[in-house]
């Protein structure tokens, strides 16, 4: 008799999370991954990039990212020579910086320049910028299968963003945001961002590989992570307009 009832038991148990992962909404499923995605108190990522151009031309070079929180974060080059010292800095309220080492000069980035990339690459400002995207957008759940929900996020401010809506594939597992489809203006596909190799390190997820591809320039941007370091207990200093200008 006690046997009968373990069948039952993992069906029930099965057949409850089932039901729970079906109460939730788009919004709170777009929370979720944001929750995962921001996990870290801070982070410390060193990445190699690899931009190919139109014709296949390629470039590479070395970055890294100090993020603390969900609303600091410093991007900055270590390589090729002439690129080295570019820098990016996101703060709360949207402010954002560039640093170009050439001009010497620091310049804060205005929210109708925001939706140009970043030093050559395939990602904006924008991209790089930390914030929530459930802060940002409205959700509506689009299509779902055994492995994804598909989520549908629409900019609650058009300005800066290169995108009318943003269609995301959120794992059902842990509510990573796997994959990214841009559309323009006009309704259509311009951009994908996909981030493989998915690992948890120290407890927090983190995708070891990602690729963004703009469909209408035939242009490719390609980064793999080198080193990760979480929780390190990162200053405030760091995210600093005076930090930025700091050779490495």
């Amino acid at each position: 008799m006690k046997r009968s009832l373990i069948p039952i038991l993992a069906f029930t148990i099965v057949m409850f999370s089932v039901n729970l992962a079906m109460s939730l909404t788009a919004i709170e499923i777009v929370k979720k991954g944001d929750d995962v995605f921001n996990a870290p108190r801070d982070a410390h990522i060193i990445s190699t990039m690899i931009i190919i151009d139109k014709n296949g031309n390629k470039s590479v070079r070395k970055s890294e990212m100090y993020q603390k929180g969900t609303e600091k974060r410093l991007v900055r080059f270590l390589y090729p020579p002439d690129q080295k010292g570019i820098a990016f800095l996101s703060l709360p309220n949207d402010v954002m910086y560039i640093y170009l080492p050439a001009f010497h000069k620091i310049r804060q980035i205005a929210s109708h320049v925001k939706n140009q990339n970043f030093a050559g690459t395939d990602f904006t400002y924008d991209d790089l910028s930390a914030f929530r995207m459930a802060k940002g957008h409205t959700a509506t759940m689009i299509g779902e299968d055994s492995t994804y929900y598909i989520i549908k996020l629409v900019p609650k401010k058009i300005t800066g963003k290169e995108y009318s809506f943003l269609k995301v594939w959120y794992r059902k597992d842990n509510f990573y945001p796997v994959k990214v489809e841009y559309y323009d203006k006009n309704g259509e596909l311009f951009k994908i961002l996909v981030r493989h190799n998915l690992k948890k390190i120290h407890g927090y997820w983190i995708p070891m590989e990602m690729e963004v591809k703009n469909i209408k320039k035939n242009h490719i941007t390609k980064s793999k992570v080198e080193k990760v370091q979480f929780d390190l207990g990162l200053s405030d200093r760091i995210f600093t307009k005076r930090y930025m200008i700091r050779s490495r």
